[in-house]
């Protein structure tokens, strides 16, 4: 008997766990660890800032300044999934996702042809520093925004 139900027991646990979702190992969402930090734009008064990812969230906003004042701010979260998405909040209003659609170690490309412009989010790591240009999805009309890591940051 003894044997008999330390072997169930055991059958049990075993199909217990294999049954459970948290034993399937889901497929990785990819890596924006890169993206991380803040970033001051070198030709003008606007920094972007991303979190680490927590839950396999990133959150980030962006501030543009004009005379010292705030004259455009946006809220993002890159949310996990297949695809990731990014969801932009231009001004506050929003979200305006946009799937990512090309990744690699440094480099992440969202679009979306339903949106009026931008269509395509193109972030990029480089040696100096992190590019965001945004453009029409065939990349036209597009505009490049050169970080370097912002002082102290």
């Amino acid at each position: 008997m003894f044997r008999s139900s330390t072997r169930l027991f055991a059958i049990a646990t075993c199909s217990a766990f294999l049954m459970s979702p948290s034993a399937f190992a889901e497929t990785p969402s990819p890596s924006f660890d890169w993206l991380t930090g803040c970033w001051q734009e070198t030709t003008s008064a606007t920094h972007e800032v991303w979190s680490r990812s927590e839950g396999g969230y990133l959150f980030g906003y962006n501030v543009s300044y004009s005379g010292g004042e705030p004259n455009f701010f946006e809220l993002m979260h890159i949310a996990p999934g297949e695809p990731p998405v990014l969801n932009a909040y231009p001004r506050g209003i929003g979200p305006s996702a946009f799937p990512l659609i090309l990744q690699d170690e440094n480099e992440a490309v969202f679009a979306n042809a339903e949106h009026d412009y931008p269509q395509r989010i193109h972030y990029s790591r480089t040696e100096d520093g992190l590019t965001a240009t945004i453009s029409r999805l065939d990349e036209s009309r597009a505009i490049t925004f050169t970080f370097v890591s912002c002082p102290g940051g």
